[in-house]
C-alpha cells in the first residue's frame, strides 16, 4: 500500500491470531483519502492495527478517529476535560481492580454497537498491563458446519448489567457501576454477525454483556455460551499486545473481543479511549 506522498504504508502481521503493526504513516497529520482507505482496508483484514511511537494530542486522536465514523460518548462514564469524545481509563497504584478486566466487546449492549475502538497508551508500567485480543471471525470459521448453521439462526440478549453480577466487583472492576444500572435497556443482537464492510461472519457474544440466547432454556443457553467463550479464546485466535507510551491501537469491535490484564498492582496506567459509532447491522 502507498500513501498520498508515495511513501510505502506497511501493515505487518503480528505474532498471534490477528493484528498488524502499521508503519510508514504519521497518524497525527492530515491524512488523504487514499491513506484512510488503506488503513481501513488493513483494519478489516487484520482486525487490530497497532501504531508505535505515535503519541497523539486529544484533538489529533479525535481527528484520526473520525476518519472511521462519528465518535460516541460513553453513556455512563466521564470524559477527559474539554474532550467529551475521549474516555480516560485509569488505574492508580493503590487500586486493585482494573477497568473492564474480562473478555468483552465494547457497547454490545447498545442497539447499534460500536464499529471500532481506539486506545492510546499515555502512561503504562514497563512490561505489564498487556491486552489480549481474540479473532471472532477465525473462531466462527473453526466451528463445525452444523454448529455454524444453528448459531446463524440465533439471537441473544445483551445489557450493560450483563448476565450476572456475581464477582464483577473483583473481576471486572466496575461492579458498582453495573449495579447502579440494572434498569439499563436490554437489546437483541445476532449471535453471528455479518461485518458491514468485509462481509465476513463473526461470533458476536461476550461474557461481560451477553445475558442469554433467546428461545433456549437457561441451561441450554448457559451451556452454549460457555462453549463459545472457551472456543473463542483458544490460543490460535489470540493476540497478546504489549503497550508502550505512545502506542495507539484501533480495533474492529464487531470481529474481536478483548481483555486487559490486571498484573500491575502498585503501578499507574493511563489510557485515552475513543469509540467509533456503528452502522445498522447486517445479519
Amino acid at each position: 500500500m502507498t500513501n498520498q506522498s508515495g511513501a510505502f504504508l506497511e501493515a505487518r502481521p503480528m505474532l498471534g491470531g490477528l493484528g498488524a503493526e502499521v508503519t510508514g504513516i504519521d497518524i497525527a497529520a492530515e491524512l488523504g483519502d487514499d491513506q484512510v482507505e488503506a488503513i481501513k482496508s488493513a483494519l478489516w483484514r487484520h482486525h487490530v492495527l497497532v501504531f508505535r511511537q505515535q503519541p497523539l494530542a486529544p484533538e489529533d486522536q479525535i481527528r484520526f478517529g473520525r476518519h472511521f465514523g462519528p465518535l460516541k460518548e460513553h453513556p455512563y462514564i466521564g470524559s477527559l476535560d474539554g474532550f467529551p469524545e475521549i474516555m480516560v481509563v485509569r488505574k492508580e497504584p493503590e487500586e486493585t481492580h482494573n477497568f473492564a478486566g474480562a473478555w468483552h466487546t465494547d457497547t454490545s449492549y447498545q442497539e447499534t454497537p460500536a464499529l471500532g475502538s481506539m486506545l492510546q497508551a499515555v502512561e503504562v508500567p514497563d512490561g505489564l498491563g498487556d491486552t489480549l485480543f481474540c479473532n471472532m471471525v477465525a473462531a466462527f470459521d473453526a466451528l463445525s458446519e452444523p454448529m455454524r448453521a444453528f448459531l446463524e439462526g440465533c439471537e441473544a440478549v445483551h445489557s450493560f448489567a450483563g448476565g450476572s453480577l456475581a464477582g464483577r466487583e473483583q473481576d471486572l472492576g466496575y461492579g458498582a457501576l453495573a449495579n447502579n444500572h440494572q434498569d439499563a435497556a436490554r437489546v437483541v443482537q445476532p449471535v453471528i454477525r455479518t461485518h458491514p464492510h468485509s462481509q465476513r461472519k463473526a461470533i458476536y457474544v461476550n461474557p461481560m454483556f451477553t445475558e442469554a440466547i433467546l428461545g433456549l432454556t437457561s441451561e441450554e443457553s448457559d451451556a452454549i455460551l460457555s462453549l463459545l467463550y472457551r472456543h473463542c479464546i483458544r490460543p490460535e485466535f489470540i493476540l497478546r499486545l504489549r503497550w508502550q507510551p505512545g502506542t495507539v491501537v484501533i480495533w474492529d469491535n464487531l470481529t474481536t473481543m478483548h481483555c486487559p490484564l490486571n498484573d500491575y498492582h502498585g503501578h499507574r496506567r493511563v489510557m485515552h479511549r475513543i469509540v467509533i459509532a456503528g452502522e445498522e447491522r447486517s445479519g
